[in-house]
């Protein structure tokens, strides 16, 4: 009896050692899925974010995304399975909305991994929001106040839809139009008037009054915090060649018999005078430094050139009068520190990008004219009467101080108990 009961003791003792270890086994291997299953889920993550680059660095679109199934302006994929440590089985979802660079970019990823025990599924799912980095990626920003006037449109189209450095670069017209701009009001107040309408999304400063989201296409958000700092302008001694204009521009540039500095731009400084009616020949990129200088109609970009102005002086644009009609915004890329208005009235046109932070941007009429075309940073804005604003989304890819990239706007893991239907609805029914 002594020996059945001491045998017995061992068996009761050897099954919960044998359940303990199975328990301890079981916990070991879910650990160490936990922590793959992140790794599998940032794959994900880096997966799309490559893809991203990859357009920003030149490449087709079509092609980058080729092995994505897109609806719309999302794009989604599964991953092949992954065998992982003992005969685990792993799976990856990725989600992308805006994979075009719309205004809202982001990317979802689930892993999941099935343990070879047949015990429940371990699931990671995270979220990365993408942001593009340079100075032209959003359509109108308003440091300190927007006013729409009349029925004024603010909208987006793409004027390289194909994404070649090349071109060719299509004028903007109402059969391009978009919703992907990015209007920001950092500070003071948005004021769409009755009739005035944003196609694309609205970013406000903390404090901002929420404007009537019957007038913006797009999603509203607030407590924006970015800054926008003014780019260190040229100097003679910080280019390896340049030339002095005095106070006249010449009708062409760049000036025949004169060279490019290292980077391949001509380098011009000039005091006291205005920029008007001056032709940037074919192919030629030409910077343009003005002390005391400002802007007025008649600037022409040929074919393939490209002009910077850096400037102290405002920007005046009337009666039909015209900046850079013959390219597109990103040729005609304009710098001020000037604290006078900037305006843009008549018919008068502009098709630039312009950060002009401490000016005011008054434009009104553009009834026979598109407005302006492609991307301005001002300190207010107060646009009236039919006059259109359309930001050019091809200007996101502009390789300007720091541009032509995407970075990492925010990281999150969302947990296990994310709602079945919040995560159904970020990614259109894609995700469980």
């Amino acid at each position: 009896m002594t020996a059945l009961l001491i045998a017995a003791a061992l068996g009761v003792g050897l099954v919960s050692f044998l359940s303990l270890s199975r328990t301890a086994l079981k916990l070991s291997h879910r650990t160490l899925f936990v922590n793959d299953a992140n790794n599998l889920a940032e794959a994900g993550l880096e997966e799309a974010a490559y893809c991203f680059n990859q357009v920003n660095s030149g490449n087709s679109a079509a092609v980058v995304w080729s092995e994505w199934t897109s609806a719309g302006s999302t794009a989604r994929r599964t991953l092949p399975p992954f065998n992982r440590d003992q005969n685990a089985v792993g799976t990856v979802k990725v989600f992308v909305n805006d994979y075009n660079g719309g205004g809202n970019p982001y990317v979802v990823s689930q892993a999941t991994i099935t343990p070879f025990d047949g015990s429940a599924p371990i699931v990671r799912v995270m979220r990365l929001g993408m942001k593009q980095s340079g100075v032209f990626i959003n359509g109108l920003v308003a440091l300190n106040g927007l006013t729409l006037k009349g029925q004024p449109l603010i909208d987006s189209f793409n004027s390289n839809p194909t994404n070649s450095p090349t071109g060719p670069w299509l004028d903007y017209s109402s059969k391009l139009s978009a919703s992907n701009s990015t209007v920001i009001v950092k500070s003071g107040k948005i004021d769409l008037g009755n009739k005035g309408e944003i196609k694309g999304n609205v970013m406000l400063g903390p404090g901002v009054a929420l404007p009537d989201d019957s007038q913006v296409t797009g999603s509203i958000t607030t407590n924006f915090t970015g800054e926008f700092i003014m780019p260190p302008y040229p100097t003679a001694a910080s280019v390896t060649r340049s030339y002095s204009l005095g106070k006249k521009i010449p009708a062409w540039l760049p000036v025949a018999g004169h060279l490019p500095a290292s980077d391949g731009r001509y380098y011009y400084f000039t005091a006291e005078a205005t920029i008007g009616s001056t032709t940037i020949s074919t192919g030629a990129n030409v910077s343009i430094i003005g002390q005391d200088t400002d802007l007025g109609p008649g600037v022409s970009i040929e074919a393939k050139g490209s002009l910077i102005i850096y400037m102290d002086g405002a920007i005046k644009a009337s009666n039909k009068g015209s900046l850079n009609n013959s390219n597109w915004a990103g040729a005609l890329q304009i710098f001020t520190t000037t604290t006078e208005d900037c305006t843009i009235s008549g018919n008068g046109e502009l098709q630039a990008s312009v950060f002009a932070p401490y000016a005011a941007l008054k434009a009104s009429g553009g009834g026979e004219s598109d407005g302006i075309v492609g991307s301005f940073v001002a300190k207010s804005v107060v646009i009236s009467g039919q006059m259109g604003f359309h930001y050019d989304e091809a200007l996101r890819n502009l390789n300007t101080f720091g541009g032509n990239g995407w970075a990492t706007a925010s990281w999150t893991e969302l947990g296990a108990g994310i709602d079945a239907a919040t995560l159904s609805d970020m990614t259109g029914g894609f995700l469980p």
